[in-house]
């Protein structure tokens, strides 16, 4: 069973479309399949718009976090509520494509545990750019972050590794600590590169403001995981 987990925060504008497309594709895959749906404590119609569309949809249903447990405890919900023997966790603004889903799969087949989105090409402001470029060095540095994409919004994971791990930091960001907890129990990790697109509907929550925000917790963020890597004495992971 195949379980696509899409975190959402005010994504009214986009939810629809993401849930038509992923509920086409994981059709037609011919295994059984679920959409579990994190709304993140919105402050508009996006969780109303998933409660329609599962009435419609069984295999698509919705979890509502009272108050807006960030990126991590989105993502954590995830592994949580997740059913499946395979667990795919997408962002749901549109800018990734559940198109890439068999990408991710054939990696899992050939013994990954973790597989995180490298996106090449990407389509985002120049200042969404640039963060990213300081995140990936901060990683490297911190972490000896192996992949080209700190923070892609697409990654699959094996249920055996979700079962033995916990996300445990609250912060907007996620693959860090995925990649540091694949570290400490030897997972295999490897990377996939993914199309990217534009964000045409809604507003991006990764403004200046929330970024520079962002900014201030990220090198406390890095230095955590770096003690916890330290503190076990562990060693990158095999596929890395």
């Amino acid at each position: 069973m195949i379980t696509l987990a899409l975190p959402a925060y005010n994504e009214q504008d986009n939810i629809e479309a993401v849930l038509d497309e992923a509920t086409t594709a994981l059709q037609s895959f011919g295994q059984a399949w679920e959409v579990i749906v994190i709304d993140n404590a919105s402050s508009d119609a996006t969780a109303s718009k998933v409660r329609s569309y599962a009435e419609q949809q069984p295999n698509v249903r919705l979890v509502v976090h009272e108050a807006n447990r960030l990126y991590s405890g989105s993502c954590a919900t995830a592994l949580r509520e997740a059913k499946g023997d395979v667990i795919a966790i997408m962002d749901s603004d549109r800018q990734h494509t559940i198109a890439d889903l068999p990408l991710f799969l054939a990696k899992l087949d050939q013994g990954a545990d973790l597989v995180i989105g490298w996106r090449k090409r990407r389509h985002d402001p120049s200042i969404r750019k640039l963060f990213s470029i300081v995140f990936n060095a901060m990683g490297k540095i911190y972490l000896h972050y192996p992949l080209h994409d700190l923070n892609c919004g697409f990654r699959v994971l094996k249920r055996g590794f979700a079962e033995k791990i916990t996300l445990k930091h609250k912060i907007n960001l996620a693959n860090p600590e995925f990649y540091t907890r694949a570290v400490l129990v030897g997972a295999v990790v490897d990377e996939v590169e993914v199309q990217h697109f534009a964000r045409q509907e809604g507003k991006s929550t990764m403004d200046f403001g929330r970024i520079f925000r962002l900014f201030m917790n990220v090198n406390d963020y890095f230095r955590a995981l770096r003690g916890e890597l330290a503190l076990k004495g562990a060693t990158q992971p095999q596929g890395s």
